[in-house]
């Protein structure tokens, strides 16, 4: 009896799933850079309180950003849950129809093939997906459009209603698709885009109320294309500087228009091959050379760091005049550069307390106590909040929020302690100067007193 139940529920369901239909759904892969960014327009009908969006495994563990907007509006997604197969994001939607729209960006989804290039050779690589839009629901009109590096293409998998126009390849229209059909894609094609990523990448943020907020970034650079096979030769690399190569040697931070007291530098110290400008669209622009090029497989390490005003990221409202907000990004400051590993320490002033950590996406935060400059036991040490996520791209571009309080009378703690220091030295040094003195007059006086015993007596005999 039970098992009737099952069945007559799992038919349920599966008619349920069923209902839903995408009416139309035109989706883009842009496989342009390193990192293929994904977007599709879905129009619904027939929806029970939710749309399920789904991707294949093999997708989806190389996903690093996932965002649904309807009409503009973004749309809450609930954590995932994956059957080994494929991947479902459930959407919540509270009309029977809907307009969707899903971008969604992964890294570390194109293959080099081969895996291994000489320094003379162009960079190939691989995508593989499928033609289709893969849906749980059925689908009445698509089509879809595979964005290139280049109009070289090697290669790829054929299906009736195909076209290639310049660097892209147009699949469909396709009619009545049914639901969970994929249908394997295959695309090999030249790509010489800088594979540049950043294999780690820790961030240091020091909060001061006194003015400014340093950043120092740490950034262990990697090369993730094809590997370089055989020597390099400088000869080579000077007589082909122009010429086009999967190699890499420049990358531009976008820094605040307000950063100042900037620095490039790596282990030997300072590099002085780097250049900033000023850019209507992004502020400060700052172009940075690495010591050599940076081919398939190398990888290097460098530091950058800056300050901005105190008050372009720490906030305080009339109402609640002892409490700080504290926004500062948590990604990378390269367009086109993603992070595998990301940790971000941020050092909060000593005496700040109630710490509030507000995350715009999924990190593990921890706690810990750091203790610089005049910083003591007695006072606690400065705060420190250090947070860690990884496969970070670019389109993370949303605040984190510290909230803390912090009470004015301990600005002047440390000042106050400097005076106290050197009002105790400057005691010290007097009583010694007159404990010296002293000893000095009375061992002068000794020597007189004796001396002058020593002419009587001589004067006696």
């Amino acid at each position: 009896m039970s098992g009737f139940f099952l069945v007559a529920l799992l038919v349920v369901c599966f008619a349920a799933v069923q209902a839903v239909v995408n009416t139309d759904v035109s989706q883009v892969i842009d496989a342009t850079t390193s990192i293929v960014r994904y977007s599709v327009d879905i129009k619904a009908t027939e929806l029970n309180g939710e749309y399920e969006l789904i991707f294949a495994d093999a997708w989806a563990s190389h996903l690093a950003h996932l965002s649904v907007s309807s009409k503009g509006k973004p749309l809450s997604v609930l954590p995932p849950v994956s059957n080994g197969n494929f991947t479902t994001w459930t959407i919540p939607v509270s009309t029977a129809s809907a307009t969707l729209k899903v971008q969604a960006v992964f890294t570390s989804l194109l293959t080099p093939y081969p895996a291994e290039i000489t320094q003379m050779e162009s960079q190939l690589v691989q995508l593989q997906g499928s033609h289709y839009f893969f849906s749980p629901y059925a689908t009445s009109n698509q089509k879809s459009v595979v964005k290139l590096a280049s109009a070289t293409i090697e290669s790829f998998t054929k299906v009736p209603g195909h076209s290639v126009r310049g660097s892209s390849i147009h699949f469909g229209p396709f009619k009545d698709v049914a639901a969970f059909e994929f249908s394997p894609m295959t695309v090999h094609y030249m790509n010489n885009y800088p594979f540049a990523k950043f294999s780690s990448m820790l961030r240091e943020v020091e909060v001061s109320h006194w003015g400014s907020i340093a950043f120092e970034d740490v950034y262990e650079l990697k090369h993730a294309g094809a590997a370089l096979k055989g020597g390099f030769s400088r000869f080579d690399y000077q007589m082909r500087r122009n010429a086009p190569s999967p190699s890499f040697r420049n990358l531009v931070a976008h820094l605040p228009v307000q950063a100042n007291n900037i620095y490039y530098r790596d282990q030997i110290g300072n590099i002085s091959t780097s250049d900033i400008r000023v850019s209507k669209e992004s502020g400060l622009e700052l172009d940075i050379q690495t010591r050599f090029p940076i081919f398939g497989g190398w990888q290097t390490q460098f530091y950058i760091g800056y300050s901005v005003p105190t008050e372009l990221a720490l906030f305080q409202f009339a109402e609640k005049p002892s409490e700080y907000h504290l926004r500062v990004k948590f990604n990378t400051m390269f367009k086109d550069v993603w992070v595998e590993d990301m940790s971000m320490k941020v050092i909060l002033p000593e005496g700040a307390e109630n710490i509030r950590v507000e995350l715009p996406y999924s990190a593990e935060e921890s706690r810990s106590v750091r203790y610089t400059y005049l910083d003591s036991t007695l006072n606690g040490g400065r705060p420190v909040v250090t947070l860690t996520a990884h496969n970070i791209v670019p389109e993370h571009d949303q605040d984190v929020r510290i909230t803390y309080t912090f009470s004015r009378s301990k600005l002047v703690l440390e000042p106050l302690m400097l005076v106290g220091i050197f009002f105790v030295l400057f005691v010290a040094a007097s009583l010694m100067a007159r404990t010296t003195g002293i000893t000095m007059s009375s061992a002068k006086k000794s020597a007189s007193a004796t001396a002058v015993q020593g002419e009587s007596n001589e004067k006696n005999e």
